[in-house]
């Protein structure tokens, strides 16, 4: 798959062969990206309450059948932009109501308000680094209000795709990885064997983050761990149990014992497993 040469400058903006760079970016290369739409300016500051109600307006426009045809179109091609919607759209219709109207953060949604006079690191930040996380590894914090939004907002510009017959293959195979694991083996295990049989292209990364959005949607959640659908867990009770496990709420709770959520299969992708 090439790469344009803007959506590399947004690439270069935050990484390197070592990891993360700081954000820096030259004037002109920043126009040039923004222009080809990878770049954006900060974003304005806007309420709570505001930022829900866009969300509403955005979900209107999307089908749950949409975001999984998408999904499972990126397991082939490797477009990761097209994957990481299905963690924020079932993140983001399972929300609550909730009023945090006179605060500048959310303890239940992961709201946080944009600053008003941002400082140098976070103007070299704001949702740009959002697009980049959505390219390079189908998206992070999709559990955070404003990254659902503005993952969500870009979807919608995405052209509409479908998925072969292979895509759905490549699923069934991923899903297909637990009955070679250990009964007590958790995520990062499961993320390892599924690198080691080099069933999609892709890179461990890319993989956790498959992972964290196979349990925000519910595939990958149990009785004792619902998804967000099942039972809406607010953001202070979704860490792991032990702190060497980097994945997100339910899939850092989950065992190869649980198995696939068959019932939540069927809501997400429309048909049984």
């Amino acid at each position: 798959m090439s790469v344009s040469k803007e959506l590399k400058i947004l690439y270069q903006t935050y990484w390197n062969s070592i990891g993360w760079k700081d954000g820096s970016i030259s004037p002109e290369d920043f126009l040039q990206a923004k222009n080809a739409g990878y770049m954006f300016d900060y974003p304005k500051a806007i309420s709570h309450k505001e930022t829900l109600e866009s969300l509403h307006n955005v979900l209107e426009k999307i089908t749950p059948k949409d975001i999984a045809d998408a999904f499972l179109y990126s397991l082939s091609s490797r477009e990761l932009e097209y994957r990481s919607a299905l963690g924020s759209y079932w993140y983001a219709v399972a929300i609550p109501l909730h009023d945090e109207t006179h605060k500048k953060s959310c303890d239940i949604c992961g709201w946080s308000k944009w600053a008003e006079i941002p400082n140098q690191y976070e103007e070299n930040h704001g949702i740009n680094v959002y697009n980049f996380e959505r390219y390079k590894f189908g998206g992070v914090r999709h559990c955070d209000l404003d990254y659902a939004l503005f993952d969500l907002t870009q979807f919608l510009l995405l052209p509409k795709v479908s998925p072969s017959k292979e895509d759905k293959n490549l699923l069934k195979n991923i899903l297909d990885c637990i009955d070679g694991l250990d009964k007590k083996n958790k995520a990062g295990k499961y993320r390892d064997y599924i690198s080691k049989q080099k069933i999609i292209k892709s890179n461990k990364e890319e993989i956790a983050k498959l992972l964290d959005v196979f349990g925000i949607c519910g595939i990958l959640s149990t009785k004792d761990n619902p998804c967000y659908t099942d039972e809406f867990t607010v953001c202070n009770e979704r860490n792991p149990i032990e702190h060497t496990n980097d994945f997100e709420y339910p899939v850092n709770r989950w065992h190869a014992s649980d198995g696939v959520n068959e019932e939540r299969f069927k809501a997400v992708f429309g048909t049984p497993i």
